[in-house]
């Protein structure tokens, strides 16, 4: 391989990265201001999403919003269902919803205070 081609393949290489830092950043970025806009639908400004969701009581959830929250993925949350393991859900519509009071005793009831707790 000549020092040509070799230049050409990194620049190539620099260009995917910077277009893939690119879409990163602009991902992070629309999820921060989904966060934003969801902390201050529920009254609570700031970034603390979960904060947000202790303080209102009767706002429904998407998937999406409660995936972030927790910080899992939606297929995680399919599988919670169907195991019955996560946050309670309502069907409304034929959308599956979340209470924000659900999620948060979700979250409080998964609290530990020692690394070696016995389990239920």
């Amino acid at each position: 391989m000549t020092a040509t081609e070799i230049a050409r393949d990194l620049q190539i290489a620099a260009t995917g990265a910077r277009r893939a830092l690119a879409a990163a950043e602009k991902a992070v970025a629309d999820l921060t201001a989904k966060a934003e806009a969801f902390a201050l639908s529920v009254g609570q400004p700031g970034d603390a999403a979960l904060a947000a969701v202790a303080g209102s009581g009767d706002a429904l959830l998407t998937g999406d919003d409660v995936a972030g929250i927790l910080r899992v993925s939606k297929a995680t949350l399919a599988r919670w269902r169907v195991l019955g393991t996560g946050p309670g859900y309502v069907k409304k519509q034929g959308r599956i919803l979340y209470r924000a009071e659900t999620v948060e005793k979700f979250v409080t009831s998964k609290e530990r205070t020692k690394t070696r707790e016995a389990r239920p």
